[in-house]
């Protein structure tokens, strides 16, 4: 869940820049790595702070969630019910270059988040099983997540597409990379059976213990659902707002028709 939380700040930087907002914004080169770094910075900030009223954007810290669910096929489906995260506010860029011969976007970022609120989770794979020293896991009630320097770094393949005169950014869903580090998660949560002895503190005791190794084997399939949503979202933006929007330079010798 924090996955699609720190992937949806990258592409709502660009939404916030349909609103009058970008006529405070000072535009960058294209190859200006740090102006476009402090861009996206104070951008994340203000929305994260303030929202934006005229598009139909709440702020962003606290986020709120409501029936969000993610699953691992044949191993674990957890929901969130109802409930918030908050973080989003404090998240710093740490780069964000765009190397325009190589049709090629670079982000990096760093947020700590606390997310809580109702869940609901279920699992009766074997290997869940094995791994709880029991039956199945189930559990509806009250959770808790903190992440600690949750790292994100995506790369976006892109191309500038000329299109009735303008020229837009054009993102492709092939050949996108993206990497997750995390200092330290900590789990907390209360009605979690195995089978139908009440175990929470015994499963939240493990998931603290073994939280990294849950993540490495489980974790890859809530990202690739995210970064997918995300690109969805973001050619939407760009399908309608030109690049000199937020790009000073002249990208017209890199444009093409497709």
């Amino acid at each position: 869940m924090f996955f699609k939380i720190s992937l949806f700040l990258v592409c709502t930087v660009f939404v916030f820049c349909q609103s009058a907002y970008v006529d405070t914004l000072t535009k960058c080169k294209i190859d200006d790595a740090e102006c476009g770094k402090d861009l996206i910075q104070s951008i994340i900030k203000e929305l994260a702070k303030n929202g934006m009223e005229e598009l139909g954007i709440p702020p962003l810290d606290p986020m709120d969630l409501k029936n969000m669910s993610t699953s691992a096929i044949d191993i674990i489906d957890v929901s969130i019910l109802e409930g918030t995260a908050k973080g989003a506010k404090d998240c710093i860029v740490n780069r964000f270059e765009t190397d325009i011969e190589a049709e090629k976007v670079f982000m990096e970022m760093t947020c700590d988040f606390t997310i809580k609120g109702r869940y609901k989770m279920y699992s009766n794979s074997p290997l869940i099983k094995s791994f709880i020293g029991g039956d199945s896991l189930s559990g509806e009630g009250n959770g808790k997540i903190k992440i600690e320097k949750l790292k994100v770094k995506v790369e976006f393949n892109f191309h500038i597409q000329k299109r009735d005169g303008e020229l837009y950014l054009k993102l492709s869903a092939d050949h996108n990379k993206y990497s997750v580090d995390i200092k330290k998660m900590q789990f907390f949560a209360d009605k979690l059976y195995i089978g139908k002895q009440e175990s929470s503190k015994l499963v939240t005791g493990l998931l603290n213990e073994n939280w990294r190794m849950l993540m490495n084997s489980f974790g890859k399939p809530y990202m690739d659902k995210a970064l997918d949503q995300i690109l969805s979202f973001l050619n939407k933006f760009f399908e309608t707002v030109p690049v000199n929007k937020f790009i000073s330079s002249d990208l017209t010798k890199y444009a093409r028709e497709d």
